[in-house]
């Protein structure tokens, strides 16, 4: 008997003390806003504390009758209990601030380390700390064992009773009328008639009537507004429900066929978890609804529903978050509240094939899908968006349940939330991947129509709507001339012209309309160059039309957790053509090794170290969460020019390679309106290094010449040249398409790669060092001998300055020489080839008379 009340003593004790802890822990990793949780934090407790105290009691329960039996041995448990724990710790730790979502063989070997780090440490107290078995039965007391059991009751009572209120619904065979009539309001306009027949207890007819009305409700209260079908692109949707009728699917770019009896939990595509997350987002229930909209074929209807039974009875709901459940993870389980279901269920309601059980089905799972994203959250982000449109969307467009205001209250204070923390001040999205801010974007407009349904239910406030108006005014200063959207971070280049059509017509902004229409319609931006401080991002454009210059530059934090190693990368388009990409993301599928390649610095156009990439993946304090990210870069802009400075400061290398920090890189642009780029790369710091610089082109011909200079060869069309200065040291390699090394290639959408030149030039000798290019676009041939860069010195009073603190590029052809001085905080006159200033920057072009027809000079943080 001792032993069993000692276990449970003990149990008792551990498993709330550590299901306090683990609750705290998790509303904390989750953010849980107070307004949030104050009517779900009972159930989140006694779910916490039950776990733990059946954990707790079965392992004192295992420790005690070991240390009845095993006396001798209780100090050797106890000590390795408290290695373990220890190594759980620190693990936690290490996982959550220093290696986010890394797991590798290496990382075992670390954790093997660790683990026999503890182990020591746990020998050292098995040699010097005794425990005395006799000490665990004297500290049982019997009024302790008493209020423990207490807390305990009280915690399951009042996680019960708010468990009830927060209850899901039970999904059996044959649904209960009764019961599920339970969860509406039946006082709602409408629904007399099942009131009526609900209070007489005749509950399959007032059933009935519920299934009735939904078929009768006015098409305007729901997602979709039937009077706009025209609208539907039929072909489209026909052919895509008709593959999903086949089980034929294709996402992001993978396609597979599932057999009749579809498996909802395992993927096709084995390596690639994202397929089977993806699918279970049921984003073809839509177009089932809409190619029956269309055509009225009664075999979406049959599909549909055997898709619908099947996903649900297969599925239950389950009672704590789960991430790796492809079927509940939060993120699906909004995006189908958002979209498929509710737009299934209001167009299949006219259909004799979609079975009033099946109905009942359907509104069951949706109560359960809307009460789980009540209670779980993610922390942020995207995924907390779509989690949170999906629980708006089930409160407006199923308005009837009981719980739907609850529903609207929760899911709009989370989007408050994220509109006040997750949209920085110039108008980016905290994630800085384009493609992901432009969903972001279309969301949270959608959450503007959203609100306007609740009436005076909720509210967005005047300074949360501009903040949404902003997310469109950035999206119109970065696009590139072509209408589309730099690869920034994870994601790949998108259209971006649609997006801004919708918004000019939502906020009647002419400037919108005038990049959407390709810069025939509207009014022009009154800005062509850009700083956008926040994301730390750069637009460098000559005007606002298709063969535009533009030169875009990211010099801004890591994007969390959709960041690439790219900092200082740059896109370039001319004269109507796309040169220099960022390369895209291709997969998440970590075990493909393009994964790495695409997030890498050794596949954007930017600097490495030592075959080193840059190093913010590696420690997530880079990862900014908090918004409006500040930095000290540089920016100017007139009509004659346009300049930036930024840097690089975080290391090369990565977690298996070590973190080399003695490097820092600063990339410096000079635009020279309108004619060409200078970019001077100075790697500051310590120690002999192999530094390269790299450039990375869409699929087209280049050549080289004899000086290392390279240009494309694009016949009738726009072309690059990029010239450096030839020193002695310089090496010039060009790869396309090789896997040994991996480099030359670049993803213009998930899983599709191409092949494509990249460009490296690489030195090897001492920090501090510097490249100097010139990127020079034409409409038309280039001739790359006509071309000539080099290095003249700087002096200030007849003494050199050191070339990494100021230099002088001349830039020359037959017809022209430029003169180019860049330096920084050097003070005195310098002077350089026939000139002087007394500025940090000086440009000088003369003719072939050697007379100076334009010029222009400035400080830098003046």
């Amino acid at each position: 008997m001792i032993k069993f009340k000692l276990s449970v003593y003990y149990g008792l004790f551990s498993g709330l003390s550590f299901g306090l802890l683990y609750l705290t822990l998790f509303i904390e990793q989750n953010r849980y806003l107070p307004d949030n949780l104050h009517d779900i934090y009972w159930y989140l407790l006694q779910h916490s504390t039950n776990r733990m105290v059946i954990i707790g009691i079965f392992v004192i329960a295992a420790v005690v009758i070991s240390g009845t039996i095993f006396r001798k041995y209780l100090h050797i448990m106890c000590s390795t209990a408290i290695s373990l724990a220890g190594f759980a710790v620190v693990g936690y730790y290490l996982n959550k601030n220093v290696l986010p979502n890394f797991y590798s063989w290496q990382s075992l070997v670390t954790n093997g380390a660790l683990l026999f780090l503890f182990l020591i440490l746990g020998i050292i107290f098995r040699k010097y700390c005794h425990v005395n078995f006799h000490l665990l039965e004297k500290l049982y007391n019997r009024w302790a064992f008493a209020f423990l059991m207490v807390v305990f009751l009280v915690i399951n009572i009042l996680g019960w009773r708010q468990g009830h209120i927060l209850r899901y619904f039970p999904i059996e065979k044959n649904i209960s009328d009764e019961k599920l009539l339970e969860l509406f309001n039946l006082d709602l306009t409408g629904l007399e008639k099942v009131k009526k027949f609900y209070d007489a207890r005749e509950y399959q007819t007032a059933m009935d009537k519920l299934i009735e009305y939904y078929i009768n409700r006015d098409d305007s209260t729901w997602k979709f507004n039937v009077a706009n079908k025209a609208g539907l692109d039929s072909a489209y949707f026909i052919k895509r429900a008709t593959e999903a009728v086949n089980h034929e699917f294709s996402i992001r770019g993978l396609s597979a066929t599932m057999p009749s009896d579809i498996n909802w939990v395992e993927s096709p595509k084995h390596t690639n978890k994202e397929w089977i997350y993806r699918f279970n987002t049921h984003y073809w229930w839509s177009q089932f609804a809409y190619a029956y909209l269309l055509t009225g074929d009664e075999k979406y209807a049959l599909e549909f529903n055997s898709q619908l039974v099947d996903w649900i009875y297969d599925n239950p709901v389950i009672s704590w978050k789960d991430e790796s459940k492809p079927t509940w993870r939060l993120l699906e389980t909004g995006c189908r509240l958002m979209d498929g279901w509710p737009v299934a269920f209001q167009i299949f309601s006219k259909s004799k094939n979609f079975p009033y059980q099946s109905r009942k089905l359907m509104l069951a799972s949706i109560f359960n899908q809307a009460q789980f994203l009540r209670l779980f959250k993610s922390p942020q982000r995207n995924h907390l968006l779509f989690e949170s449109m999906g629980l708006a969307s089930a409160g407006i467009f199923f308005p009837e349940f009981k719980n739907s205001s609850i529903w609207r209250k929760v899911a709009f204070t989370r989007i408050n939330h994220l509109i006040d923390t997750e949209i920085n001040d110039d108008g980016s999205y905290v994630e800085l991947a384009l493609n992901y801010h432009k969903i972001v974007a279309d969301l949270f407009d959608d959450v503007k129509d959203l609100a306007r349904r609740c009436k005076d239910e909720v509210a967005i406030d005047s300074t949360r709507l501009h903040k949404i108006e902003n997310l469109f005014d950035f999206i119109a200063k970065v696009s590139r001339p072509d209408g589309m959207l730099p690869g920034v971070n994870d994601g790949h280049s998108v259209e971006c012209r649609d997006i801004l059509a919708m918004a000019a017509s939502k906020y009647n902004r002419q400037d919108f309309q005038f990049v959407a229409s390709g810069y025939r319609e509207g009014t022009a931006p009154i800005y062509k160059s850009c700083a956008l401080p926040d994301a730390g991002f750069y637009v460098m454009r000559t005007a606002w039309d298709s063969l535009a210059n533009y030169l875009f530059l990211d010099g801004g934090p890591f994007g969390s957790a959709h960041g690439h190693e790219d900092k200082l990368n740059i896109e370039v388009y001319a004269f109507g053509k796309i040169f220099l990409v960022d390369p895209g993301t291709y997969t998440y599928n970590a075990s493909d090794k393009f994964r790495w390649y695409f997030l890498r610095s050794s596949s954007h156009n930017t600097v490495i170290v030592d075959g080193k990439s840059q190093a913010r993946f590696w420690d997530k304090k880079a990862w900014v969460y908090h918004n409006s990210y500040k930095n000290d870069n540089f920016w100017r802009s007139t009509d004659k020019y346009d300049f930036v400075v930024a840097s690089y400061k975080d290391g090369y290398g990565n977690y298996k390679e070590n973190i080399d920090r003695s490097v820092n890189h600063t990339r410096r642009i000079l635009f020279v309106k309108p004619d060409y780029w200078i970019i001077s790369d100075v790697l500051e710091g310590k120690g002999e290094h192999l530094f390269q610089q790299l450039f990375h082109f869409m699929p087209m011909v280049v050549r080289q010449s004899k000086e290392k200079a390279v240009c494309t060869l694009n016949k009738s069309e726009a072309n690059l040249a990029i010239i450096p200065v030839n020193e002695s040291d310089l090496q010039l390699d060009l790869f396309t398409g090789s896997e040994d090394p991996l480099q030359g290639w670049v993803a213009p959408n998930f899983h599709k790669k191409l092949a494509a030149p990249a460009i490296v030039y690489s030195k090897k000798e001492q920090a501090p060092t510097m490249f100097n290019v010139v990127l020079f676009p034409a409409s038309g041939k280039i001739n790359l001998e006509s071309f000539h860069l080099e290095k003249l010195p700087v002096k200030v009073n007849n003494q050199e300055v050191n070339q990494n603190k100021a230099i002088c590029l001349k830039f020359s052809t037959k017809e022209w020489i430029d003169y180019i001085l860049l330096s920084k905080n050097i003070p005195g006159t310098k002077t350089f080839g026939d000139f002087s200033s007394d500025k940090d920057i000086a440009y000088f072009k003369v003719n072939k008379a050697n007379e100076v027809i334009t010029q222009f000079e400035f400080k830098i943080n003046e």
